[in-house]
């Protein structure tokens, strides 16, 4: 009798026990809600402190890391938000850090994410760090699972670039780098000194690196330059410094290095970027006469625009295969005035690029002022047509010093209009910069066979 005495008590304390504790604690479901007989436990957060470690470099690349250093960003632990996840992916809870509950958090039992972050994590963009952390715990029945500290770090992939003072003083200042982790990507100006943050998809990325732009082997005379790398195996958290410079800087001989270096292991990372570098050499007006019309330049001005096909060379003609690219690089380093495309084709006629809502004289920086040669006083408006192909127009080109105008997907009409027979098909590019040094290019193709 004595011992069921004492069990009701137990019991009856056990009752008034959880009552009392109940009304400090603040559920997500309302108390009809509650799930009968399910057994749960506590968390508490209310000694909670947060810091956060941000990875110091220098400016000027090669000094070393002091390790184990913490420095302040601009960042209000305040506003960092705090969630409970529980083992099915569901946020139970979530407060801001100054709204933490002083109380006892009441969970089910079982397995729980805590979660910190300051902030949502963007795809791609400068000066935009965002850091958390997380740490599992488990829910044990009528026990309480303290957190007392936690120590937030960078949740992206940070990359900064910078150039050696040799390189930068021959890159043209249109030259771009530009960085890609998946689908985002920004583009490094050449006095770019911010620093990109990338949303990390994967456990383990691919940084894509390219240089775009122009480049001055004799300090004069300006080159198209692109150069690509892969920088694999980057993990969440990773600070990337890309730092380009010169290894052989010999005019016709030019050679670029990168150096990649990890800022959070102190590993060293380095390149071989000697054989990604391409150049198109110049072709000296006035020399050789088997160069065909392409090279048709009126001006040798050191100032006149240049236009490259890549990976060919335009003073030939290049018959039209499967998969065949067509990318110009226009480069005006006084910035570009004008751009016009003449279409001279046995088979692509006024009559048949009409078909295409097109015609054959298209004014790439006022499309609306395009016209028909046969009918050059009444402008067509191709505007939306060149922008179906892919090209550059309007904003795009004007006042720009460096330009793509990819054409490829012209190569389809030329192919469906042309037949089985050789044929040929020339694009007369002029350039105007704004200082009016003009320059002329035939691209010219040919299909058939």
């Amino acid at each position: 009798m004595k011992l069921v005495k004492f069990t009701v008590v137990t019991l009856l304390a056990t009752i008034a026990l959880i009552g009392c504790t109940n009304e400090q604690i603040t559920f997500e479901y309302q108390e009809s809600e509650k799930p009968i007989g399910v057994e749960t436990g506590f968390l508490s957060v209310a000694n909670l402190s947060v810091d956060y470690r941000v990875e110091e470099s220098s400016p000027e690349f090669g000094v070393e890391k002091p390790k184990g250093t913490t420095s302040r960003a601009d960042v209000n632990i305040d506003d960092f938000v705090c969630s409970i996840i529980n083992e099915s992916g569901v946020v139970v809870k979530s407060f801001k850090y100054s709204e933490r509950p002083k109380d006892n958090i009441e969970l089910v039992t079982g397995g729980y994410i805590f979660k910190m972050q300051s902030a949502e994590v963007p795809g791609a963009e400068f000066d935009r760090p965002v850091y958390g952390e997380e740490m599992s715990f488990k829910i044990v029945r009528n026990e309480t699972w303290s957190i007392k500290e936690v120590v937030c770090s960078l949740m992206q992939i940070k990359v900064s670039v910078s150039y050696d003072p040799d390189l930068m003083e021959r890159l043209g200042k249109e030259t771009l780098t530009i960085v890609s982790v998946g689908d985002n990507s920004l583009e490094y100006a050449l006095e770019e000194k911010r620093a990109g943050f990338f949303a990390a998809t994967e456990a383990s990325n691919t940084i894509k690196l390219r240089i775009w732009g122009t480049y001055a082997a004799d300090k004069e005379n300006f080159k198209i330059i692109e150069m690509n790398k892969e920088v694999v195996d980057v993990k969440i958290g990773q600070h990337r410094k890309v730092h380009f410079f010169i290894e052989h800087g010999e005019e016709g001989n030019i050679s670029i290095g990168a150096t990649i270096r990890d800022w959070v292991t102190d590993e060293i990372i380095t390149c071989d970027v000697k054989d990604i570098l391409k150049e198109e050499e110049w072709i000296e007006e006035g020399e050789g006469g088997d160069n065909e019309e392409g090279d048709d330049n009126p001006t040798t001005s050191p100032d006149a625009p240049s236009i490259v096909w890549e990976g060919h060379d335009i003073s030939k003609r290049e018959p039209i295969v499967s998969g065949l690219q067509v990318d110009l690089a226009i480069s005006a380093p006084k910035g570009i005035k004008g751009l016009l495309c003449e279409i001279k084709s046995e088979v692509l006629t006024p009559d048949e690029l009409l078909k295409n809502n097109l015609c054959n004289v298209l004014n790439l920086c006022y499309p609306t002022q395009s016209y028909d040669s046969n009918n050059p006083d009444t402008p067509v408006d191709v505007e939306q047509p060149l922008r179906d192909l892919g090209f550059a127009v309007g904003e795009e080109i004007i006042n720009k010093t460096f330009v793509k105008l990819s054409i490829t997907q012209f190569m389809s009409i030329l192919q469906t209009v042309s037949g089985s027979s050789l044929k040929n098909h020339d694009f007369v590019l002029t350039v105007t910069d704004n200082e009016g040094n003009t320059t002329v290019k035939t691209l010219m193709l040919q299909t058939g066979k």
